[in-house]
């Protein structure tokens, strides 16, 4: 009797056993990824460690165009997006693939950080490092999700169906993806689009813009729903070591477009938080050592050459007066170098929004209690050592390196050319159209208007709360021979 039981209950610790490593391989078993050719592919690629809180079975996110291409605005699946897909690259740029127990995808950095154009219309686009997202459909991907995951067709025989034709899936692992993983990720589509339910009520992001802050307010801050606007431009991340230390003036340089923050690391580490990064991932070796690389990388990125130049033939669209450059560095150094020139006494410092007179929604989506909140934010009981938030009334005064491929402009992105930044703003375009990303060569900026613009990009209304394009004057009374001259000039930065 004895030994039976005894024998029973060593079947009995066995299976326990046997079950526990097999959960453990199949769900948490993290492999590290491959070591990358260079920090650009790094940055496009690597894993921020939010694999096992956003990341999605590798297989599941491969055949969701194919299933769900309804709910796409376009028919080249994730590309439809905005997202810029390299050449044999087996995912866009802003998606990492990591072994968390299963092959997971999960977006990075690069997602919002990551930027293309083109001269001309008929040459293929071309990707600029953590450049500012003018294509992305940030909205439109979170919505694809939701409305993907809350969709019948949302089921394991659809997709293991799917998945079969592109892949030999074993009979394992058919298993685990029948009754573990297409399940669990339904459930996470349908929280996700439950937790981003608010956004159907505040003006669309469009293309090319994020609420970066309303969800760390509403998600780990724990602050209700207020009904703020943060709708903001994607910013590059080119030197960023010109936002550190001070100005001229002594004040501390600051990050984002409100100065909601003045410590580049802490700006770098929350921008993972914010994408799914746990204080316990943090923590790994891995994970850690990348995000100071990236941090490193973005302090000394610069952006690509402007392709603007004298040394063009004058009958080429991108050539430019050398005497008409010459004349407006003279101008920028007089207008507007104070604010957006590294030596300047305000370079990186917020401008009071009733002095620069733009649209006030997104310094009025931050608040002091938000800043509280942030610089005493604790994961599980564990201390970020957060300090450098802080509530501001103005708008920063951002460099003006690569600035040919920051369009549209302002903290909103409401003004779509250079030439438009120096009208009055109640001449500047009421309407026009974000994504597009042929530059124009004449004005400065992208093309926002026409049939191929309205086709490929989204509409883009001042009228709307949050959209406004009024304020920064500065040069908007400049003689016209001046205005022209400054262009020029500012074409070339």
């Amino acid at each position: 009797m004895k030994t039976k039981l005894a024998r029973w209950l060593t079947a009995a610790v066995l299976l326990i056993l046997l079950v526990t490593i097999s959960v453990w391989l199949i769900a948490f078993r993290t492999v590290a990824q491959e070591p990358f050719p260079d920090m650009a592919a790094e940055f496009n690629h690597g894993s921020i460690g939010n694999e096992d809180v956003q990341g999605i079975p590798y297989w599941i996110w491969r055949v969701l165009p194919t299933l769900f291409n309804d709910y796409l605005p376009g028919p080249t699946a994730y590309s439809s997006l905005g997202l810029f897909w390299e050449p044999g690259a087996e995912l866009p740029v802003g998606f990492s693939k990591k072994v968390v127990g299963t092959e997971r995808v999960s977006i990075n950095c690069a997602f919002c950080h990551q930027g293309s154009y083109r001269l001309h219309p008929d040459e293929q686009s071309r990707l600029v490092v953590a450049g500012p997202g003018n294509r992305i459909a940030v909205q439109g991907y979170l919505r694809f999700l939701a409305r993907a995951g809350n969709d019948p067709r949302f089921n394991a025989d659809t997709i293991l169906d799917a998945i079969t034709l592109i892949y030999e899936m074993p009979w394992w692992q058919r298993l685990t993806y029948r009754f573990l993983f297409i399940p669990a990720t339904k459930r996470a589509l349908q929280e996700q689009g439950r937790n981003f339910a608010w956004t159907d009520a505040n003006p669309d992001w469009g293309r090319g813009r994020i609420d970066p802050f309303n969800p760390i307010k509403y998600g780990i801050l724990e602050m209700g729903n207020d009904g703020t606007i943060g709708n903001s431009d994607m910013m590059p991340l080119w030197q960023q070591a010109l936002s550190e230390g001070e100005n001229s003036a002594g004040e501390p340089r600051s990050l984002h477009w409100d100065g909601l923050s003045t410590s580049l690391h802490e700006v770098v580490v929350t921008g993972a938080v914010g994408d799914g990064m746990s204080y316990r991932n943090y923590q790994r070796n891995a994970v850690n050592k990348r995000i100071a690389r990236i941090e490193t990388f973005v302090r000394e990125l610069t952006p690509p050459p402007s392709p603007y130049s004298p040394e063009r033939d004058p009958s080429d669209p991108f050539h430019v007066d050398p005497q008409q450059v010459a004349r407006g560095e003279a101008l920028h150094r007089e207008h507007c170098a104070l604010c957006h020139s590294p030596d300047g006494a305000r370079f990186r410092t917020p401008i009071p929004v009733d002095e620069v007179g733009t649209d006030r929604h997104r310094v009025e989506m931050w608040t002091a209690e938000a800043a509280r909140r942030y610089n005493n934010y604790r994961d599980k009981g564990k201390d970020w050592g957060f300090s450098g938030f802080r509530d501001i009334d103005g708008y920063v005064a951002v460099p003006h390196t690569g600035l040919w491929l920051r369009a549209p402009y302002l903290h909103n992105g409401s003004v779509p050319t250079l030439r438009d930044m120096l009208r009055a703003p109640e001449d500047r375009p009421e309407v026009f159209y974000r994504g597009y990303d042929v530059l124009d060569a004449e004005n400065g900026g992208f093309i926002a208007d026409g049939p191929v613009a309205q086709r490929v990009g989204d509409r883009y209304d001042t009228r709307i709360p949050g959209n406004g394009n009024g304020g920064h004057r500065y040069g908007t009374d400049l003689p016209a021979a001046d205005q022209s001259a400054l262009l020029a000039y500012l074409k070339t930065l």
